[in-house]
């Protein structure tokens, strides 16, 4: 064979072995799941604003709890309130194990 041929056939076998490359790239796929973008939403949008609003939704979860309003709480401010309210709306919130009896267990027992 002559230099040319040589040089031909490996310019050949690179460009075939270039083609191929790209085509298995292009079809092999991301394993990654595909992502998907909801609509924007306020972080809680049933927060009280006003403190007759704090004060109204912090009764409601004292009673959630068998609780009534402290003695003089009309002295307290209303960042203390929604404080309180916060607090207490924690407290009553559901356990794990409500939501999804079993969710603790761990994997291996």
């Amino acid at each position: 064979m002559t230099r040319r041929r040589i040089t031909a056939l490996v310019l050949a076998a690179f460009v075939a072995g270039g083609a191929l490359a790209f085509a298995v790239a292009s079809v092999q796929e991301d394993g990654t799941p595909p992502v998907t973008a909801g609509e924007a939403r306020p972080a809680d949008p049933q927060m009280p604003t006003t403190r007759a609003e704090l004060v109204e939704a912090w009764a409601a979860e004292l009673e959630q709890a068998g609780e009534e309003l402290p003695e003089g709480w009309e002295v307290l401010t209303t960042d203390e309130i929604r404080g309180r309210y916060l607090h207490q709306r924690m407290v009553n919130a559901p356990d794990a194990e409500d939501i999804d009896p079993g969710m603790g267990r761990r994997v291996d027992e």
